[in-house]
Order: structure tokens, then C-alpha cells, then sequence
């Protein structure tokens, strides 16, 4: 039996992001230190409204307390740009029991650790007026309830008019704290007004500045020398772009160390301060040196105009682009070949070995003996009393366990997992929920190896929505559901495409046989449309996933709209739709197309995404000479088709 170490649990909305990663690292040097082991908890958005069914991820809360954990750290900054401190704080005593420690903002009643960032704006901006000549300035970022992001505003404000800038001259713009949505809001204002006159944008992080200086390369306008970009957080990327980015460091790595140092003295129950404020830093770099001077800044500042050492592992070189190309093309053939016909025992075979193609070290998959329906946003997760292991394997202890011989049956109430199994360490486990639309299937935990934490997130993800749906296909095969109205929610699951509603591969092969086969014995005609987004990829390296993600649902809706109740609409994949429409004819399928173009146009003037909406479509009659009522030929025919008008519109843009 494995012996327990002290143990903490990092809860942070998501693990993706630049920042994140930073504090983690922190966090993961810290317990290395003290030989604690780690797990991370990647909660999402706590009441999120605006990420459909985002709310599923609090479900892994239920495993803060003490069967499972000596101590907590839970980072509230993104957390409050939703919720007010009073929410946030009432949610925060249901784990009172737990020694615990808040970082990147103050609460009341919680041991705080933050960055003050007034000095460090102070240096930067009197810099940049009295040296580098700055005189209009946008101000860059997003509504939130957070003290900190409040205080950038006020400081930067302040400050200003001490250095008798006019408040004409200062502008405030909203958008959110990510690349996509900056760059969007950004295109719209200069395409809204026709120009761009302010000599210096301050971003209020770092990812809004990097959709900055894009624009401004955009725009033709050149950094430094016609607009000054100015981050914050000073992220490892910051150093390693061309131009790097001026910044201030609010030392993200540092307050990570420091949260588990406290942590660790609080649970050995020494005394430690209500509030811990660590002094952020500006740096200096190319992005807003206009004028090569550095005169009135501050001299023996470690990180000032040089390379520092990056806290990360991350290395932003040529070859690190390689890897990480290669690391994408990995997912999407994984993710393709999962779109086949899977069984529940059929993917417990084969998913340890798959999970270790990605470098992942060691994992463990638990199912829920029934699915439970989540249909609202929650705070708390009511645990089922049985559950089994669908799979584990670790490298350090050997384990590599696919069901066989015995299922594995426990109470997840009592433990987080069953004994000798997986072994936790300092490096972190990453503990995510299995769900689907609103039912929890149960959870992943897993250390991952030297892929991009971008990678393992999406991979998760992937093996979340499959275990759902063959579940879901396993159980209705096996009548092992009892209630009619559960067998067909269930059904609904392993048919229909998460984003848009619509069915996906399968639910279009189950449905869209069944009406081939009908329509032979009956002698009826109808059509078979193939369909797919004009440049999606394009959209998705531009304006982000999010946009694309957009760009598919307004597709759906619009499809949906000028299509009969009667005709099946599928998503296929990435950008692919098929539509089997009995009894359509092609004059008419003609004026449908008309219109669906319209729609598009309609909503590319009014949706204020930046991008024009298209779609190309090829049809073909069934039954057609060649294939008949046969499905794949027709979808073959279909797609032919639709690859022959793709290709008469590049003709004609080029």
C-alpha cells in the first residue's frame, strides 16, 4: 500500500492559458521542495452562463475535504471577474475545514497572497511620458469584479494626471482577457471610426497586448516607433516575440511558491499572515522603446531589457513549433479515428495505450455506475455511493489495469480512488469531470508528460465525450437502463453533436440508413447535401476557437432554418454538415441555397465577428446511377460535388 504524503489541491477555473501555467509551476516547485504531493482541480467558471454546460466542470469539488486532502489553494482572480468577493467568499466557506490559502486577490477571513502593482505602473508610465513621449493613450481591458483589475484602471488613471496627461486623452475600451475577442473588438473600432490616433495602448494583461501589436502590424502602423504596446503579467512569450513586449511582472511564479510555503506552515499550524503582498516589477523591452533612452528608470532591475530565465518549460524556438504541429496533427487523427463505431469494452482495451502515445504518465478513469443529470448550473455535486475504474495504468507503480480480470467497484464518497492504484506526486495530477451536455459520467485524473498543456486539455476533453457516448450506447444495447425517457436521453447523447445540437456521424448513419432504406422500398426520390464553412481555419488562426466555434453555430442555425422539419441535418465534422432531404428537388434545393447565402450575408453585416459567414454546398439526387440508395456512395457523390464549387470560388476570388 502506497504511504500518504501530504497532499494539496490546486483549484483554478482553467489550465490552458499562459497564466495559469506560470502559477502552476510555481506551485509545482514549491511541493517538489517540500515533498508534497499535488493535485489540480480545473473547476471552469464557477455560475458560468455564457459556455454552454461549462458549469458540469464544479462537479470535481466534491473531492475537497479532508478524506482526500491536508490543504487548498484556490486562485480566485479569474474567478471574480463574475463573481462578486461576497459570492465568491460565501462559496469559499464550504471548505473551511480545509487549511487554505487565496491567491491573486484579498478575501476577508482567507490567508491572501497578491501582486501591488502601483510602483511598478508608476516607473513604467512616467517612463513612458517624460522618455518615450507617449501623450494619447487607450486603456485595454474588461469588466470584471476583481479588486486588482479595478486598481490597474485606478492606478494607471491616477497616475496619468499626476503626469498631466488630459483625461481627453486617455480612452478606455472593453473586451475580454483573451487574443480573439481583443483583436475582433479591436478591427471593429478602427473599421467603426476609419482610424487609429493613439500613440500608446495599455493592455491590462499580456494575451490582449499580443492581439495589440498584431493589429497594429495590421494597420500598418509599426511598434515602437508609430504605438507603444504595454502588457501585464510578463509572460514567458513576452521575452521571445518580435517585437518583445514591455510588461509588468506581478511575479506569478512567486506567488504560486509562496502559496504553498504558507499553505505548508498553516497546516503545521504555525501562524502566518492574513495578507501577503508581493511587490510587482515593470520591464522594459522593445515593444515600447520608441526612443532608445532608458534615463529615470530603474538601473538594477534584474529582469530590465534582458532574456530572463523562463519559470516554465515551455521553449518558444522553431523546433518547439515543430513539436507542437506535430502534437496537433496527433489529436486530430486520434480525435478522427474515435468518430468510428466504438463499444464500452472495445475502448477499455485500447485507452491505456492510447493515453500513453500522448506521454501521459499515469491515469486513471472512474464511471459512475448510473449517469447523473445535472440540468442547471450547481455549487455542489452530490456524489453516488458506486462507481467502478474503467482504466488505470502508471508508469512509477505498474499498474495497468483495463477492466479484466474483476471490475473494480468503490464508494467515491470514502476515497477519491481505490487503494494502489495510482501513486500522486509533486508534478501534479490533473483531475477533470466526464460529462456530457447535463449528465456527469464521473472523472479523469491524470499526470501529463511533455506534450502542451493545450494537447492534454483537448485530450481530456475528447476521451470525456466518447466514454459519454459509448456509455450511453452501451447501456441502451443492453437494457440497462430502466426508465424509457432515460434510455432516450441517453440515445440523444451518443447521436447528437455537443456544439450545435444537431446529430453527429452516427446519429446521421443511424437515421439517414433507415431513410435511404425507406425510400427504396418505396420508390421515393430526394437529395443528399454535402456542406462545409468557407475557411474556418482561417477564422480560427485569426479571431480564435471561440469565433470559430460561432462561425459553425450560426451555420447550424441557418441550415436549420431553411431546411424542412422533415430533413436530417448532421454535423460531420470540424466544418462538415450533410443533409438528406426525401422528396427535394434540385430547382428547389436551388432557391434553398439562395436563400442560405442571403442569411449568411445578413449575418456578417450584423453579427460583429470581423469575418464574412459562407458556405459551399454540393448535392446530389437519390437514387442516383452511380451509387443508387447506397449512403456512402452518395455522400461521396455529394462531396465531389461540393469540392467542384470550393473550387469554382477560389477560381473566381483569385
Amino acid at each position: 500500500m502506497f504511504s500518504r504524503k501530504v497532499r494539496v489541491a490546486l483549484v483554478i477555473d482553467y489550465i490552458t492559458s499562459d497564466y495559469s501555467n506560470t502559477i502552476i509551476n510555481g506551485i509545482k516547485a514549491a511541493c517538489q521542495k517540500l515533498d508534497i504531493d499535488l493535485l489540480i482541480f480545473s473547476i471552469g467558471e464557477l455560475h458560468s452562463l455564457h459556455i454552454p454546460y461549462d458549469y458540469q466542470n464544479v462537479a470535481i469539488t466534491s473531492f475537497l475535504s479532508k478524506k482526500n486532502l491536508d490543504g487548498l489553494i484556490f486562485e480566485t482572480g479569474s474567478q471574480l471577474h463574475s463573481l462578486t468577493k461576497a459570492e465568491l467568499t460565501s462559496y469559499l466557506k464550504s471548505y473551511k475545514s480545509l487549511p487554505m490559502i487565496n491567491i491573486a486577490s484579498e478575501l476577508n477571513d482567507i490567508p491572501s497572497i497578491f501582486a501591488d502593482c502601483y510602483s511598478a505602473y508608476k516607473e513604467l508610465l512616467t517612463h513612458l511620458v517624460k522618455e518615450q513621449n507617449s501623450r494619447k493613450f487607450v486603456v485595454i481591458g474588461a469588466k470584471s469584479n476583481s479588486a486588482d483589475i479595478k486598481n490597474r484602471r485606478k492606478y494607471i488613471k491616477q497616475i496619468l494626471e499626476e503626469l498631466n496627461i488630459p483625461s481627453k486623452d486617455i480612452s478606455y475600451w472593453n473586451s475580454t482577457f483573451d487574443y480573439g475577442n481583443t483583436l475582433n473588438a479591436l478591427e471593429m473600432h478602427y473599421k467603426e471610426s476609419g482610424k487609429f490616433d493613439y500613440d500608446t495602448i495599455i493592455a491590462l494583461n499580456d494575451e490582449m497586448a499580443f492581439a495589440c501589436l498584431d493589429f497594429c502590424k495590421q494597420i500598418g502602423k509599426k511598434v515602437p516607433k508609430d504605438v507603444i504596446v504595454v502588457g501585464f503579467d510578463d509572460l514567458d512569450r513576452s521575452a521571445s516575440i518580435n517585437p518583445s513586449l514591455t510588461s509588468i511582472n506581478q511575479r506569478i511564479f512567486e506567488q504560486g511558491y509562496k502559496s504553498v510555503e504558507l499553505l505548508n506552515d498553516l497546516m503545521q499550524g504555525r501562524e502566518i499572515p492574513k495578507v501577503t503582498v508581493i511587490d510587482a516589477k515593470s520591464i522594459l523591452r522593445k515593444s515600447s522603446l520608441r526612443n532608445n533612452v532608458l534615463n529615470g528608470f530603474t538601473k538594477n532591475n534584474q529582469y530590465l531589457t534582458v532574456d530572463r530565465k523562463m519559470h516554465s518549460e515551455e521553449n518558444y524556438s522553431l523546433n518547439e513549433w515543430y513539436s507542437k504541429k506535430s502534437q496537433f496533427y496527433q489529436i486530430t487523427s486520434f480525435y478522427t479515428e474515435m468518430q468510428s463505431d466504438m463499444t464500452m469494452a472495445n475502448l477499455q482495451r485500447r485507452i491505456n495505450n492510447d493515453l500513453k502515445s500522448f506521454g501521459v504518465t499515469s491515469c486513471a478513469i472512474v464511471i459512475y455506475g448510473t449517469p447523473i443529470e445535472m440540468n442547471t448550473p450547481f455549487d455542489y455535486f452530490n456524489l453516488p455511493h458506486k462507481a467502478f475504474v474503467f482504466s488505470a495504468f502508471d508508469y512509477a507503480t505498474e499498474v495497468d489495469y483495463s477492466g479484466n480480470p474483476e471490475k473494480i467497484i468503490f464508494d467515491p464518497n470514502k476515497t477519491l480512488l481505490p487503494d494502489n492504484l495510482i501513486k500522486f506526486d509533486s508534478q501534479g495530477s490533473n483531475l477533470m469531470a466526464i460529462y456530457h451536455n447535463t449528465l456527469q459520467y464521473g472523472y479523469i485524473i491524470y499526470r501529463p508528460g511533455t506534450y502542451s498543456i493545450a494537447i492534454y486539455d483537448l485530450l481530456s476533453k475528447i476521451v470525456s465525450t466518447i466514454i459519454a457516448s459509448v456509455y450511453s450506447y452501451d447501456l441502451i444495447d443492453g437494457q440497462r437502463v430502466q426508465s424509457e425517457a432515460a434510455k432516450k436521453r441517453l440515445n440523444v447523447v451518443a447521436s447528437t453533436d455537443e456544439l450545435t445540437g444537431l446529430k453527429n456521424r452516427r446519429g446521421l448513419f443511424d437515421i439517414g440508413e433507415e431513410t435511404l432504406r425507406i425510400g427504396k422500398n418505396r420508390g421515393h426520390e430526394g437529395l443528399v447535401v454535402y456542406c462545409d464553412i468557407d475557411g474556418l481555419k482561417k477564422i480560427n488562426d485569426t479571431f480564435g476557437h471561440e469565433m470559430g466555434d460561432r462561425a459553425i453555430i450560426a451555420e447550424s442555425i441557418i441550415l436549420s432554418g431553411n431546411f424542412r422539419s422533415e430533413d436530417l441535418i448532421a454535423r460531420v465534422g470540424g466544418d462538415e454538415f450533410v443533409i438528406i432531404a426525401p422528396g427535394l428537388k434540385l430547382d428547389v434545393f436551388k432557391r434553398i441555397k439562395e436563400k442560405i447565402n442571403e442569411d449568411c450575408d445578413a449575418w456578417s453585416r450584423t453579427g460583429n465577428s470581423g469575418f464574412e459567414l459562407s458556405i459551399s454546398m454540393g448535392a446530389v439526387e437519390y437514387p442516383s446511377k452511380k451509387s443508387n440508395y447506397n449512403m456512402t456512395g452518395l455522400l461521396s457523390e455529394a462531396d465531389h460535388k461540393l469540392y467542384k464549387e470550393k473550387h469554382l470560388k477560389k477560381s473566381k476570388n483569385d
